[in-house]
């Protein structure tokens, strides 16, 4: 025990720290008596008078009542934040009328008073409302998809022990750098990109688009086809594609790379290709990441680079359009090649640890890997076998034809993969989402007779298909009218008092009428002349008895 006191330790929470002789004694006497909880720490000890049921102000007004009709009022006020949260309402808008919220459950459970009188103690803490700020993100996931992803958890991924080819990503990128047509109008160059997860190598083919136009399938078929005839690539083991629609002839890869016996089983997905999700940013980050350091570190040194900033092109000379770059768009390309050559050699951190993707590439061949071939035409063969649909009000189209299933309804608006038969028509289509997990199994969609009652039923039965997947996820929010409830609270105010006159400033008297006459209502005007007309009459009455009187 004594050798023990002085050395250094790891406490629980990570920290060293220097136990001292008697430290040690008094743990080991405590475990001797009451054995491994004798080593906890007791807890906080907290009389019941003391603790909060929601805030101390409303605490104290509602002393009187029952607990248990104090905890349920507490409860409806938490679940009546949380559901404004979830609505979108603002901090103040959630703070105010869950406040009030508290204090028509108040006043209901028995306390004497009016609103205005018990609103003070119900006003609620910011740690009170903070608290049902979490609801907040289903109401941003269901109005700002993006925001929502990006901010949800993620993993750490790594690329390190996967062996060439075993994974490769794909996409379509866009050069901050102007190249002149042939016609001498300015164009920035498309790349289509292939990165090797496991060696970190980068293949890009080059393409400077016509006006008007942009990368096509047939470009990225191309450019797949030459990598998987590169000596130093070949066949690829699994695909990761953007989601975009430059890729939907990778809707056909599958079959293709199913040919080489490689369909990714090793795999937790089981899928050769992999799709990002949309609004995935970080599912591309390898990617994104080599196209910053090349534009940043080969590019920029170029003629022609304009940067991210399109709108704040560079310029050699004010005054004039950007410089394109000092050659044609073949000369441009040669010397890409020859600088992705020194990306590819320059030494990298991370998964490769101060190695070149080039030496990681050489290391793996010399240690025995071997490249995957492909017969081409087995390729462009390979190629015909599925097909992408967009799904229109939960139908998708094949040939001529519209198909339906349930499970499509929740996929409106989206691009899915459809299976088509080769050489023979099929009375239904196998449906897939563009990850490839399976959907449904679509029908032909029968036409109805507007008079038909089952074209009715059929109609309300779908409606209630795609109420379902809305009742799933608002399951635990009451719906709220926030403008309902913030204008409810504006009428329930008290009224302002209204101050006493200090007395009245008056005009001279024929501006003082004129200024009557602007100000009256027709109403009010006719009612004057009415009045003017009845006292002429009166008057002239009077005027007749006292002159037609007998003396």
């Amino acid at each position: 025990m004594r050798a023990l006191a002085g050395v250094e330790a790891m406490g629980p929470d990570g920290r060293p720290f220097t136990p001292s002789l008697r430290d040690i004694q008094r743990k080991v006497s405590k475990a001797e008596t009451h054995g491994l909880k004798g080593l906890m720490r007791k807890p906080r000890e907290t009389k019941p008078e003391s603790r909060l049921i929601l805030t101390k102000r409303w605490d104290a007004v509602t002393a009187g009542l029952d607990d248990a009709l104090r905890a349920e009022i507490a409860r409806r006020v938490r679940s009546r934040i949380r559901d404004l949260w979830g609505q979108g309402a603002s901090y103040s808008t959630v703070q105010r009328l869950a406040g009030e919220h508290l204090a028509d459950l108040t006043l209901k459970a028995g306390i004497g008073g009016d609103f205005a009188a018990i609103m003070p103690a119900c006003e609620l803490p910011k740690h009170t409302v903070e608290a049902g700020r979490a609801a907040r993100r289903v109401h941003e996931y269901r109005t700002d998809a993006k925001a929502w992803d990006d901010k949800r958890p993620r993993v750490r991924l790594t690329s390190a022990g996967l062996a060439p080819m075993q994974l490769v990503f794909g996409d379509v990128h866009h050069f901050d750098l102007y190249v002149a047509r042939e016609d001498g109008t300015l164009a920035t160059p498309k790349g289509i990109a292939w990165l090797d997860a496991g060696t970190r190598r980068l293949r890009i083919d080059l393409l400077l688009c016509e006006p008007g136009t942009a990368v096509r399938n047939a470009d990225l078929i191309e450019s797949f086809m030459h990598m998987t005839q590169d000596q130093h690539w070949g066949m690829p083991a699994m695909l990761y594609l953007d989601n975009g629609s430059e890729y939907r002839f990778a809707e056909f890869l599958p079959d293709a790379l199913k040919l080489a016996g490689l369909d990714g089983e090793c795999f937790d997905r089981g899928k050769p290709l992999i799709r990002a999700t949309p609004y995935n940013a970080a599912a591309k980050g390898i990617l994104e990441g080599s196209f910053r350091v090349i534009e940043q570190k080969l590019l920029a040194p170029l003629q022609g680079y304009i940067g991210g900033d399109r709108m704040k092109s560079r310029t050699a000379n004010l005054g004039k359009s950007p410089d394109a770059f000092d050659g044609t768009f073949a000369e441009f390309s040669f010397d890409f090649k020859n600088l992705l050559t020194f990306y590819n050699s320059n030494r990298q951190t991370g998964d490769l640890a101060g190695i070149s993707p080039l030496q990681a590439y050489t290391r793996a061949v010399e240690a025995g890997w071997q490249r995957t071939d492909v017969d081409p035409m087995a390729l462009m063969m390979a190629f015909s076998t599925e097909a992408t649909r967009k799904v229109v009000d939960g139908k998708i189209s094949v040939g001529g034809e519209r198909f339906y299933c349930d499970e499509l309804a929740r996929h409106t608006g989206s691009k899915v993969r459809v299976q088509l038969p080769k050489y023979l028509h099929w009375p239904a289509i196998p449906v897939l989402t563009m990850a490839g997990a399976p959907i449904g199994i679509a029908q032909p969609d029968p036409v109805y007779s507007r008079l038909d009652p089952a074209g009715a039923e059929e109609a309300a039965r779908r409606k209630g298909v795609a109420r379902a997947a809305i009742a799933a996820e608002a399951a635990d929010l009451t719906p709220i009218d926030v403008k309902a409830e913030m204008i409810a609270s504006g009428q329930r105010q008290p009224v302002p008092p209204v101050p006493a006159s200090k007395g009245t400033i008056e005009l001279a008297s024929g501006m003082a009428e004129t200024g009557r006459r602007l100000t009256e209502t027709p109403q009010a005007r006719r009612d004057r002349e009415h009045e003017a007309k009845q006292a002429k009459v009166r008057a002239a009455l009077a005027r007749s008895q006292r002159f037609g009187a007998p003396r």
